[in-house]
């Protein structure tokens, strides 16, 4: 299997992240390092750990691409059955990759597997978080609408460093160039089939204090517009996620089902992304009227429309019961007919 670590000037601590990788109790491993260009002393790390063990191999950039272009090329310059990714500031348990392997092995339908986790800060030390929402969420289920709610009921996305099986992500767009491209990958892994959860929290994210929002997305590169990105940022990535969906091959009552069940998230129960897109209403509606543009107004003022009759009590909670009922009622009925056509 391979280990595909993308970095750019990540010196502080890419020595550390190496040697968690190099401590694997799965011995049989090849780490890529994909160099984006990096002027610090990446490169004079890498190749120092290269002359001490034969299974770290560096792929370097002479100039910067995005960071999504950087993941996906070390995607591309692997091979094996199984790949992950790993960050250069990150941490895994000797055991992480072994438990991953072995998950995937004993469930063949599975595309992925991963682990809890837990946040680290500079120093290594685990940080007291509400780790119900953020920590990976269980998509384990044989049903695709139960994976999806699941994924969208949570506010961290942290699966996309599990072990996944290469014809999987194969299968998927990888990273694409737009906010959020880790969910996106997630998201298409769990449209094809069940993600793995070990409860064990056995990878340890780090989070750098004083990083915002802006210093990640500018990082990451090839956001179109970030300005408007960055104002309304889960309103933006409930989009790109309700497009991951329409590229996908599933028939179109699913696509359907799915992408309803975005807005049921976004804005119809009570989960941490509908709490955020419910304040961003306003402000989408504000930006699509200065911008003229007709049909995103419409969208975004029937939305707020459909939020206040959801707070105005039980007559409005009936109401929306019954709107749901009746999309639930559709997509059996539009499933049943696609499968008669065939």
């Amino acid at each position: 299997m391979t280990i595909g670590l993308p970095t750019h000037n990540g010196e502080r601590f890419l020595a550390t992240a190496l040697e968690a990788l190099l401590a694997q109790d799965h011995a049989d491993l090849e780490i890529v390092v994909a160099d984006n260009a990096s002027t610090d002393a990446t490169p004079a790390i890498v190749r120092a750990f290269m002359k001490q063990d034969a299974r770290i191999r560096l792929e370097r950039s002479d100039s910067l691409v995005t960071a999504p272009s950087n993941f996906n090329r070390v995607f591309a310059a692997t091979r094996g059955p199984y790949f992950m990714w790993a960050a250069d500031d990150d941490r895994w348990d000797p055991t992480y990759v072994r438990r991953c392997l072995a998950a995937l092995e004993a469930e063949p339908a599975a595309m992925m597997a991963c682990t809890g986790l837990r946040f680290i800060g500079p120093d290594g030390v685990v940080i007291n978080a509400n780790y119900g929402i953020y920590d990976n969420p269980d998509l384990s289920s044989r049903s695709v609408l139960d994976r999806v709610r699941v994924l969208l009921g949570h506010n961290g996305w942290y699966e996309v460093y599990g072990l996944a099986r290469r014809d999987a992500l194969e299968r998927t767009h990888l990273f694409q160039e737009a906010y959020g491209p880790d969910v996106l990958l997630v998201l298409e892994l769990a449209l094809l089939g069940p993600v793995l959860k070990i409860p064990e929290p056995l990878f340890f994210y780090r989070r750098i204090p004083g990083r915002t929002e802006r210093d990640r997305a500018e990082r990451q590169g090839g956001i179109i517009d970030l300005d408007a990105v960055l104002a309304t940022p889960i309103t933006n990535l409930l989009e790109s996620m309700s497009a991951t969906i329409g590229m996908t091959a599933l028939p179109w009552p699913w696509k359907l089902r799915l992408r309803a069940e975005i807005l049921l998230a976004a804005y119809l129960r009570d989960t941490p992304i509908g709490r955020t897109a419910r304040r961003e209403l306003a402000d989408r509606i504000q930006a699509a009227r200065g911008h003229g543009e007709i049909a995103a107004y419409a969208k975004f003022r029937s939305l707020q429309v459909i939020v206040k009759i959801r707070s105005i009590g039980p007559a409005g909670r009936t109401l929306i019961g019954h709107v749901r009922r009746r999309v639930g009622k559709f997509h059996r009925d539009a499933v049943r007919s696609w499968r008669d056509r065939d």
